[in-house]
């Protein structure tokens, strides 16, 4: 059996991600060289391969369909992170499918890391921490940066709204109402208000939330069709629903938010300030002009970043192949219909 599987990171001895690559090793025949660079080569490669990491529509081909028919034995795909919606552009989620491949990620490891990370945008939103600290580096004056200083806010008693109340934002949710008595609302398709009672949430529609919140914060995923679109979600519109006295935090993907009408909204006055760790281009350009604004606090794509989901997210994702390859049932299934078909080549190729 063969898998295809490139290392984002180097794996230190000792690590866990190590271990379980030198037990993944023992049972299948692992190629970790870096991902080919013309089609022809994919074409070569992936034709006998039965699980491959996370790949994007290599350049050449026209369509997933066109590369998934190159490869008949591929029967898993395992993203050793969050989001996926790399592999639903073009149709790629339901070309899996259709070929009888699950797509897997890992959903939990990094939750804590991004929730922190939102929790901490939210709390220097509030008391406009890197307003002032951008205020007295650049005037190196306690005075001047003092007149420029703006008052914050507590956050004790307001109302946060989570859009997208999976493990990220039910986290965020649980760290909101515990530190500091906040009431939680959440919007979510996929969730019954039972699921959202676990995090001490009241469900809402979209509307509601955006009028009542004092925090918005977002954590859903990026789909541009199927029934619940999540693309530009946030616009103009809803931007005119939300208190002027609101913040907005995204540590999600950041085409959910309409970034032009956002600039707007926070040039004008029409909310109060924003967090973004995402953007709706990466890297972000130098000439983007939310450089221009005081009531922004950027990171570039870093909520995952800490040392603990580096160490165990990697050796998650390489545990999911070998339970998928041993016969037990993969975790984090994002398409878990084409888990029959899957399993039944994944046994052919023993």
């Amino acid at each position: 059996m063969r898998i295809l599987y490139q290392l984002f990171q180097p794996t230190p001895p000792g690590s866990p991600a190590e271990k379980q690559m030198n037990l993944l090793k023992k049972i299948a025949d692992v190629d970790t060289s870096p991902f080919p660079e013309t089609k022809e080569e994919w074409l070569e490669k992936i034709k006998d391969v039965s699980v491959t990491g996370s790949i994007r529509l290599p350049a050449g081909f026209q369509s997933w369909d066109e590369l998934l028919d190159a490869a008949p034995k591929l029967a898993m795909m395992q993203i050793p992170f969050v989001g996926y919606d790399h592999v639903q552009a073009g149709g790629g989620l339901d070309s899996c499918t259709r070929h009888g491949i699950i797509v897997c990620n890992v959903a939990e490891d990094m939750s804590e890391a991004v929730a922190q990370h939102a929790m901490a945008l939210i709390m220097d939103l509030s008391k406009n921490v890197s307003r002032l600290d951008r205020s007295l580096r650049r005037t190196r004056s306690w005075e001047k940066a003092l007149k420029e200083a703006r008052v914050g806010f507590e956050l004790w008693g307001k109302t946060l709204g989570v859009i997208g109340l999976g493990n990220i934002g039910g986290r965020l949710a649980m760290k909101c109402r515990t530190a500091f008595n906040m009431r939680v609302i959440a919007c979510d398709p996929f969730l019954y208000p039972a699921g959202a009672q676990r995090y001490g949430a009241e469900l809402v529609d979209l509307p509601t939330l955006l009028k009542e919140s004092d925090i918005i914060s977002v954590h859903t995923f990026l789909a541009r069709g199927g029934p619940n679109p999540t693309y530009h979600l946030l616009g103009a519109k809803e931007f005119g629903m939300m208190k002027k006295t609101a913040v907005l935090v995204n540590t999600s993907r950041g085409p959910v938010i309409d970034e032009p009408a956002l600039f707007e909204a926070l040039k004008n006055g029409k909310i109060a300030g924003a967090g973004l760790d995402v953007f709706e281009t990466e890297p972000i350009a130098a000439d983007n002009p939310l450089f221009d604004l005081d009531n922004v606090v950027l990171t570039p794509h870093t909520s995952s970043s800490t040392v603990e989901a580096g160490i165990s997210t990697p050796a998650s994702a390489l545990e999911n192949v070998i339970r998928f390859i041993q016969g037990k049932a993969p975790w984090w299934m994002i398409n878990p219909i084409a888990l029959p078909q899957a399993r039944a080549k994944i046994n052919a190729a023993k």
